[in-house]
């Protein structure tokens, strides 16, 4: 094994023991340097996605549905009666793990008449670990958009 140099970080103890007892239950034998130290590359690589698609500013591609737009690379998932469903934004399109390309509400209603795909589509998009209910996507879009008129008022005054 070759010596990589490191440096210490300090946490509050209590926070570190929570860590590796935490650890201890859920993942046996990770170690909480190991653990800390995977998490800052993960969470490092996302920052520095993030800022050169900033940086670039090109145009993303992606998927507008209504007023979300779905950048390539999210993923989809829906569900029906037990059996879950994956799909995928690739490029400019929705594509099913099959191939099939879908808009949103096809996709929530390929097993099932009648569903509101805002209700039924899950999303995840590239660089989060987690999935988000598309509603809630749309939701917070709009009081961002309720939020920026708000301050544009307050800065523009009354005329």
């Amino acid at each position: 094994m070759a010596y990589e140099a490191k440096r210490p970080i300090y946490l509050p103890l209590t926070d570190f023991m929570n860590l590796e007892f935490h650890l201890m239950a859920t993942r046996p034998g990770v170690k909480p340097d190991a653990f800390v130290t995977e998490l800052v590359k993960r969470w490092l690589a996302i920052e520095m996605e993030r800022l050169a698609l900033r940086k670039n500013g090109r145009a993303m591609r992606g998927f507008q549905w209504k007023n979300v737009f779905i950048p390539d690379g999210t993923n989809l998932r829906t569900s029906y009666h037990h059996t879950i469903e994956f799909a995928k934004v690739v490029g400019d399109r929705i594509l099913s793990d099959d191939g099939e390309s879908l808009t949103p509400s096809l996709f929530a209603n390929r097993h099932a008449k009648g569903r509101n795909a805002w209700r039924f589509v899950w999303l995840r998009f590239p660089g989060d670990d987690y999935w988000i209910r598309a509603d809630s996507c749309r939701s917070r879009f709009a009081e961002q958009l309720q939020r920026r008129a708000i301050n544009e008022a307050a800065i523009s005054g009354p005329v």
